[in-house]
């Protein structure tokens, strides 16, 4: 009686303590482990950036990776000042790239005294190219 009892409590030991495991079939570039970003559906990574330094050269900078190798991407980056309760784009730059590495645009304009920040719009197209996704994001605001 006591053998069967010791094992009818290892069997239940053993039994509740299987954690399930789920893994996720595909592998994603994540420059930045930790980061939080949003969930897009074919975009990877968009990240927009703006930095100006003493003498108002405005560094611009917009960066996408995706997620499909065949799909390609059109980037466009556009330095924007405030002009009261509004927003107007004074620069922009568009780029196109194929694959997972995505585009990169990086480029620099004077700028005068004010409020900037700057926008990058991803474009994500299929190898027919039909549109799949359209998404914007903004640096943080810079006043020089």
């Amino acid at each position: 009686m006591k053998k069967s009892i010791c094992t009818i409590f290892i069997v239940l030991i053993y039994v509740f303590s299987v954690v399930p495991v789920y893994a996720i079939n595909e592998t994603h570039d994540l420059r930045t482990p930790g980061s939080i970003a949003p969930l897009f559906t074919h975009i990877c990574i968009l990240t927009p950036g703006l930095t100006i330094n003493s003498s108002g050269k405005a560094t611009c900078i917009g960066d996408v990776t995706i997620y499909n190798n065949s799909y390609s991407t059109v980037l466009t980056v556009q330095l924007q000042k405030s002009t009261g309760s509004s927003w107007s784009t004074i620069k922009t730059w568009t780029n196109s790239g194929t694959g997972i590495t995505g585009v990169l645009i990086e480029e620099n304009h004077y700028v005068v005294r004010g409020t900037y920040r700057v926008r990058a719009t991803a474009k994500v197209y299929d190898t027919y190219g039909m549109l799949l996704e359209t998404q914007s994001l903004y640096s943080a605001i810079v006043n020089y």
